[in-house]
């Protein structure tokens, strides 16, 4: 084999060399392109959040869940008591200035105390928003959206909610520190906010689901069907949450629907959220958060 000269060799390297500087410039633009698509988001997305809402002064800021002792909450449900009486919903949501901007918003989504806090829509099928934000710009963020199955926010036995598990937190990508129960004692609801008022919704189910319908059930034919369907989404729970008693006491005809109920509050079950996103590594699984309606506060 004839022996290659310094020349040929010089060349080779050359070569070699465009093409890792190809390589890393192609994978440099695509590094950026992500992060000015995150950026351009999150921006657009604390805009919304600064024209469209407010946090209300005359209350105070949320107080952590802790039991009579001083403990982290959570096994025997005192957390969400002390959270019902002493934290009330905080913020104050222009539902004219939102839908100025997107009339397919249904709702606001506030986690107290964490950086989760959004428009919902609700489109025609579970794909727009998948690609389109709030703002109705082409983003990898998407939005966070309302099944199309359901009739709106509570008027069916389950209320599905999704949204993206962005790299940078943003969206749903925050919902993964509930794979750690102490992140649970600490933050065990969150607020759906509407034009007639706000759904205090207490977590009772932290874990994942296969993504098959049955996962994502919108209607309950009984209580007995309701209560199955808790069981298999808690099937691949990360740890136990507590049982949560509800006083639910606002008229359950507009907002529960659960098929076999009498529709006259005695035995209506409270309505469900399920908060959906993915696990971030596998398409054989989701990441989900279930939650039981915990009190409704009527609008001022």
């Amino acid at each position: 084999m004839a022996k290659m000269s310094k020349k040929q060799k010089r060349k080779i390297y050359q070569i070699l060399f465009l093409i890792s500087a190809c390589i890393f410039l192609i994978c440099a633009g695509l590094l950026l392109s992500f992060w000015w698509d995150y950026h351009k988001a999150d921006e657009e997305y604390r805009q919304v959040a600064e024209n469209a809402v407010t946090v209300r002064q005359d209350i105070p800021a949320r107080k952590p869940a802790a039991s009579d002792d001083g403990s982290a909450a959570g096994g025997n449900g005192t957390a969400l008591e002390i959270i019902e009486d002493e934290n009330p919903p905080m913020l104050l949501v222009d539902f004219d200035e939102l839908e100025a901007t997107n009339g397919d918003v249904v709702a606001w989504l506030d986690f107290p105390g964490q950086s989760i806090s959004y428009p919902v829509v609700q489109g025609d099928d579970n794909s727009h928003y998948l690609r389109w934000s709030f703002s109705g710009t082409s983003s990898s963020s998407g939005a966070i959206f309302l099944d199309y199955r359901n009739e709106g926010l509570m008027k069916d036995g389950n209320t599905i909610i999704y949204g993206h598990n962005m790299r940078n937190g943003s969206m749903f990508g925050l919902l993964r520190r509930y794979q750690e129960q102490s992140h649970y004692e600490e933050f065990p609801f969150f607020d759906v906010y509407t034009r007639e008022g706000t759904y205090r919704c207490a977590i009772i189910s932290a874990g994942r689901v296969r993504p098959y319908e049955e996962s994502y059930k919108i209607m309950f034919t009984s209580d007995e069907d309701r209560a199955d369907y808790i069981s298999l989404v808690k099937e691949r729970q990360y740890y136990e949450l507590p049982e949560v008693e509800t006083d639910f006491s606002v008229d359950p005809a507009p907002y529960m629907k659960v098929l076999g109920s009498s529709g006259d509050g005695e035995g209506s079950a409270p309505p469900l959220v399920l908060l959906s996103t993915c696990t971030g590594g596998s398409h054989e699984y989701r990441f989900v958060l279930l939650a039981q309606v915990l009190k409704f506060y009527p609008a001022d």
